[in-house]
């Protein structure tokens, strides 16, 4: 499988990744995290669906985003449909995620703990 090069595209509320997350594409999705969050102060969803490489040094970048968001009184929620890799490594890392962007207002899935 051939990976696609990472985007990140920006809408209200919702930043939309796709392609690979790679060691070069996590500067670029924090600045994009950072960005739409006005520095962690306003709530937004990730929709990491369409990610297909998902490393530990993007979770990383993921979990400090919520860290960050939750210190300001924000949120940042992740969402993977299933049976996707973004799903699989959210699942795995025991990381709390939506199954679509329209559960905006149920809470996380509860995770999974391998």
């Amino acid at each position: 499988m051939e990976e696609r090069p990472f985007s990140a595209t920006p809408s209200p509320g919702l930043l939309t990744v796709s392609g690979s997350v790679d060691e070069y594409a996590v500067i670029a999705l924090r600045n994009a995290l950072r960005e739409q969050t006005a520095d962690y102060t306003t709530s937004l969803s990730v929709d990491l669906t369409d990610a297909d490489y998902l490393p530990s040094v993007a979770v990383s970048v993921l979990v400090a985003a919520m860290r960050s968001s939750e210190q300001n009184g924000a949120s940042l929620s992740l969402v993977a449909a299933p049976g996707t890799i973004a799903q699989r490594v959210l699942m795995v890392c025991a990381l709390p995620y939506r199954e679509t962007v329209d559960e905006e207002n149920t809470p996380p899935d509860n995770p999974v703990v391998a």
